[in-house]
């Protein structure tokens, strides 16, 4: 392991068994590196009673991370390495019909950890670096960066609200395909060993899983080892269910977090923020619209209010209930100038400079909205790769999002990694060790 930040305090917990069997623990601090523990040297409390067991080195008060290894530059260069070596998705399979895929993909379990790869979340610690916070699982097929497009794309379209008349054979397809998906991700999560599933735990290091509004009723059915270790994000595909508060606070109740995935305004939104609108989008390099408002969208700001209404409703009940808005590329273009494409931020420069008073009443409902969520206890997660130069003057208008602010893919960009690949690849720098 890397040695720990120079101005973290270290703490050591012990883990040994007195004469009684029972487990205890107790701090003490370490010197050196995280290597080894310097009990040997310096004495421990315990004396020869102590047998150690678990050696796990936590930053006071930031629990996430200790070691620079998990800081986002260190995580980006191992999925960068990943990635390179990766072979490209087949373009026959990308090219398939929803059902041939189905069929083919998905049952055929063509695609590496059966497409559950993940993609790091990182927030801000107390000594100013992006660390690593969760794990995010997005469908890959062999491409660490890609998804199997449009093949992919086009069957959860047709599984879903998405499209007017969806199949009911996709829609059990995608019901099925997202229930399985938890459940080889708690599997191996089980796998991981109870050690490690300790440190995550004590972190606060989930791994979300992206359901459908539709879905929650399955997912809440079914029996899982580590349920408090996973996080759900409620996507846009699906259109609201009977219940939907009620299914939220069941969703609370037995996972680790529930976020609202892919928040943006829709031009409904701000008309009632601020009256007529003058909107023309942002053009892209070759004079086509770019990252065009709708006008009404199903994860617009109204239902974002209602989904934090519901958070608040939770926490009456379950104060321990955590979630973010996520706030999707599109949204973040707007906000912060940052988006994917690599003409994304010049894109938006002209935007703003010629649509000066739209920008502003976005920004002013995107502050809004941040300051709701927050002061209900929610976090806010911006699905881009930013830099702090970006959101300084957020961060400035709203100190306490600092410590609440999640980046997405950070700057390993869209590269993923096989979901059986975190433990040895990413975990094992955790500071959970075994001496």
């Amino acid at each position: 392991l890397a040695p720990a930040h120079p101005q973290s305090q270290l703490l050591c917990i012990q883990t040994a068994r007195g004469a009684s069997g029972r487990v205890r623990r107790a701090p003490h601090p370490v010197g050196g590196d995280l290597m080894g523990c310097s009990l040997g040297q310096q004495g421990c409390a315990w004396q020869a009673s102590c047998a150690l067991q678990l050696l796990s080195c936590i930053v006071p008060q930031e629990p996430i991370m200790c070691s620079a290894a998990m800081c986002e530059a260190a995580v980006a260069k191992k999925l960068e390495q990943y990635a390179a070596q990766c072979e490209a998705n087949r373009s026959d399979l990308c090219a398939l019909d929803p059902r041939d895929f189905v069929q083919q993909v998905i049952k055929g379990k063509v695609s590496v950890d059966d497409g559950d790869w993940v993609q790091p979340l990182f927030r801000r610690g107390e000594d100013g670096e992006w660390k690593l916070r969760g794990l995010e699982v997005l469908y890959r097929m062999s491409d660490a960066r890609r998804v199997p497009f449009p093949a992919f794309v086009n069957f959860v379209k047709a599984a879903s609200d998405q499209t007017s008349n969806p199949d009911g054979d996709l829609r059990n397809a995608f019901e099925a395909h997202t229930s399985a998906s938890l459940r080889r991700v708690d599997e191996r999560l089980t796998s991981f060993g109870e050690r490690r599933l300790e440190g995550m735990s004590s972190a606060g290091l989930l791994t979300a899983v992206n359901v459908t509004a539709k879905q929650l009723p399955a997912i809440v059915r079914l029996p899982l080892r580590n349920p408090k270790l996973l996080a759900v994000e409620e996507t846009e595909y699906d259109a609201e269910p009977q219940d939907l508060t009620e299914l939220r606070i069941q969703v609370w109740r037995k996972f680790g977090a529930l976020s609202l995935d892919d928040v943006k305004p829709a031009l409904s939104d701000l008309e009632a923020a601020g009256g007529p609108l003058d909107y023309a989008p942002p053009v892209a390099p070759n004079g086509a619209a770019f990252k065009v408002l709708a006008p009404r969208y199903r994860h617009d700001l109204e239902f974002a209010r209602r989904f934090i209404e519901d958070f608040r409703q939770a926490r009456r009940v379950n104060p321990h209930a955590r979630g973010d808005l996520k706030f999707d590329e599109e949204f973040c273009c707007y906000l912060i100038g940052v988006g994917h494409a690599p003409f994304a931020r010049d894109a938006m420069l002209a935007w703003r400079q010629k649509q000066g008073d739209m920008s502003d009443r976005i920004r002013r409902c995107g502050v809004a909205l941040i300051r709701d969520a927050l002061a209900a206890g929610m976090g806010i997660c911006f699905e881009v790769s930013f830099d702090d130069a970006d959101v300084q003057w957020l961060t400035a208008l709203i100190p306490e999002l600092d410590r609440s602010l999640v980046k997405q893919g950070g700057q390993s960009g869209s590269a993923a990694l096989p979901h059986s690949m975190t433990a040895e690849a990413l975990l094992a720098s955790r500071c959970v060790v075994e001496v």
